[in-house]
């Protein structure tokens, strides 16, 4: 990797651990410079804008997991699997990439005409419905309308990528990934979400 690789991909990783732990408007370009160690203006030679990074930061974080998804689901055998293998890719990348928590957290804002606003619930939505799509293929889901299982992806997603969710240190990801599909399936079998 050349010198202006290394010093982009340190440039992402810091900025996604800043927008995570301040959240994208709690984080300026000169926060991430001083992190970094460069100077303000040699970041502004690597990216025009915070919103540029942030859009390169979770379009790169998407591309992953939407692949990680997919692959996941194919490995199940029943749909309390397939379910399993989901929830587990979720987690393990939300640990592993903690920024993608923007994908929840940044909707706290009423400015809906910002740009990185409109960016991020896009690429929310497009994470629902993969998922849905994703557990529109089981059994559980066939039965019930597609209000359900828009809200059941709605909802995971949620719960995954909120700010209450712990840390690695804290959990055992794959126990609570077999928690969370254990309340999934009995949940999706309630008569109230016809």
């Amino acid at each position: 990797m050349s010198k202006t690789s290394n010093t982009k991909a340190k440039i992402l990783t810091t900025a996604g651990r800043l927008f995570a732990r301040r959240g994208y408007f709690g984080t300026s370009m000169d926060d991430i410079a001083r992190e970094v160690g460069i100077g303000k203006s040699a970041l502004y030679y690597y990216f025009d804008s915070k919103e540029q990074l942030c859009k390169k930061l979770m379009r790169k974080n998407m591309l992953v997991l939407k692949k990680n998804l997919r692959q996941a689901a194919k490995q199940g055998s029943t749909p309390f699997d397939t379910l399993l293998q989901v929830i587990l890719v979720l987690l393990d990348f939300r640990i592993k990439h903690p920024e993608i928590n923007l994908l929840t957290t940044i909707t706290g804002y009423n400015d809906q005409e910002e740009p990185i606003i409109r960016y991020i619930v896009k690429m929310r939505i497009a994470v629902i419905k993969l998922i849905r799509e994703l557990i529109g293929e089981m059994d559980i889901t066939r039965k019930r309308g597609c209000k359900f299982k828009s809200v059941f992806s709605a909802s995971l997603l949620g719960f995954i990528f909120g700010p209450f969710v712990p840390t690695e240190r804290e959990i055992n990801s794959r126990e609570l990934a077999k928690q969370l599909t254990r309340y999934s399936l009995t949940m999706s079998q309630q008569k109230s979400y016809a």
